[in-house]
């Protein structure tokens, strides 16, 4: 019985080849049509996928920032200077791509490093900012420092009006890999060729690990420095901000906390350093932001506002400085106050500490369905009676009040050619907001500026700022 039954399994299995077979056979010919046809097809798609793959790999545009992005992920306009978002407070709060050059320069590094995620391992991002302001200013006959190619001073600053384009930046940005990125700006102005300005390459990825470092050239990482408007920087500012060094820094950033210590070279050829911490963060409507830091040496860091107090060099005396700054906002209103001091004493100085400070108040209302900031802030200063301020005025030229005579009289410290001819008292108010698009800045600001002799100045600014 299990033969005759297994015999009849195999008789319909071989009906059964017997009929595909001739089925096949009978569709050969279209089958292979449409077989050949499909297989074309899959080709161009992978070719397709693959070019659009290696053009996103090779090159990708920063998109436009859509707004600064506040507590609750409102838009908010933030106060800048130079184009620049002036506080920690606001650098560290913001979602999203912000644009390079609002980046805050004294967290440039990290600003690239927070946002580098937004695009693939292997992309290439560029960006770029224009700055232009007219302006207009009056006030006491002021002797100011002698410029390159001037010949016959003393040369003044007293009323003036002028049309400048101060910033031309165009920056480039590479992730080389998941743990590399680097960056490059060149800067321009009317008076100055394009030059590099910041240089640097980064390793590490917030993403894996709150640990990263930077080698290259880039402001020091001390302080935010707010205070001033969309032009005229605050009195610590002038006084006590580094400048772009080469420098090597090793850095920590996790949950709004953010520490680095940098390593660079005085002029000199001596050692330097400067330790800072940085603290931002939100709660409902509420966002608090504070930072703090040590400079080994001023001189030392590409700022020149304590060369007097040295005897003309950075050679001769050391002049460390702290620097302390918070920030509150509740919903639109926000305020703010820094201070810092140097830790050496000089002839120049009174024989004491030098020092500035400011407090500010602000609000964002929406207007006409933009977010505008308005600012006021109030500078004075202590024991800088003989050290150089710029002046507001005669943006590109950089123009700063003269404490000693230049040539060989400037090495000796009492060679004093206006006596308090520093500034002890500065009020800065502005209004800024977008116009257009959230990447076009129009800022009108005031500044006010009283020197220990009584003279005074006043500078009228209109600023704009567009980012791309």
């Amino acid at each position: 019985m299990l033969k005759k039954m297994s015999m009849a399994v195999l008789a319909t299995a071989m009906s059964a080849s017997l009929y595909a077979a001739d089925t096949t056979a009978s569709q050969s010919t279209d089958n292979a049509s449409v077989q050949a046809q499909i297989a074309q097809l899959q080709k161009d798609i992978a070719k397709l996928q693959a070019q659009q793959q290696q053009m996103q790999n090779q090159t990708e545009v920063a998109a436009p920032s859509s707004g600064v992005s506040g507590a609750n992920g409102k838009e908010v306009t933030v106060p800048t200077n130079m184009g620049e978002i002036q506080n920690f407070l606001f650098s560290d709060v913001t979602k999203g791509v912000v644009p390079m050059g609002m980046l805050s320069s004294s967290q440039f590094a990290l600003g690239l490093l927070k946002q580098r995620n937004n695009y693939s391992d292997k992309a290439l991002v560029f960006g770029g900012y224009l700055e232009a302001d007219a302006q207009a200013w009056n006030g006491s006959t002021i002797t100011r420092a002698t410029q390159t190619g001037e010949t016959n001073p003393p040369y003044t600053y007293q009323s003036g009006r002028g049309i400048y384009i101060t910033t031309a930046n165009l920056y480039t940005a590479a992730n080389l890999g998941r743990y590399v990125t680097t960056e490059l700006t060149l800067s321009a102005d009317q008076v100055n060729d394009p030059s590099v300005s910041d240089a640097l390459v980064i390793f590490g990825n917030l993403a894996d690990f709150p640990l990263y470092a930077t080698v290259g050239k880039n402001r020091i990482p001390f302080g935010s420095f707010a205070g001033g408007g969309p032009w005229t920087g605050s009195l610590t500012q002038m006084l006590f901000r580094p400048s772009r060094e080469s420098n090597v820094s090793v850095n920590y950033y996790k949950d709004g906390l953010s520490t680095n210590l940098t390593l660079f070279q005085t002029t000199d050829h001596s050692s330097n350093f400067a330790y800072a911490v940085f603290y931002g963060g939100e709660h409902g409507k509420w966002s608090y932001g504070a930072n703090g830091g040590y400079l080994y040496n001023v001189n030392g860091s590409g700022n020149t506002s304590f060369d007097v107090a040295t005897g003309g060099s950075a050679n001769t005396k050391r002049i460390g400085a702290v620097n302390f700054e918070g920030s509150l906002n509740y919903d639109i209103y926000g305020v703010g106050a820094g201070w810092a001091q140097a830790t050496n004493k000089s002839d120049m100085t009174n024989n004491g500490y030098a020092g500035a400070w400011y407090v500010s108040a602000g609000l964002s209302p929406v207007i006409y369905g933009r977010s505008t900031n308005f600012a006021l802030s109030y500078n004075g200063a202590y024991n800088t009676n003989n050290l150089p301020i710029t002046l507001s005025g005669s943006a590109p030229n950089g123009y700063t009040t003269v404490s000693s005579t230049s040539g060989t009289a400037a090495k000796t410290p009492s060679a004093v050619t206006i006596p308090g001819s520093g500034v002890n008292k500065m009020v800065i108010a502005s209004a800024q907001r977008p116009f257009f698009t959230e990447n076009v800045l129009v800022g009108l600001e005031y500044a006010y500026m009283h020197m220990y002799n009584g003279q005074h100045s006043n500078a009228y600014t209109v600023d704009l700022s567009v980012y791309f």
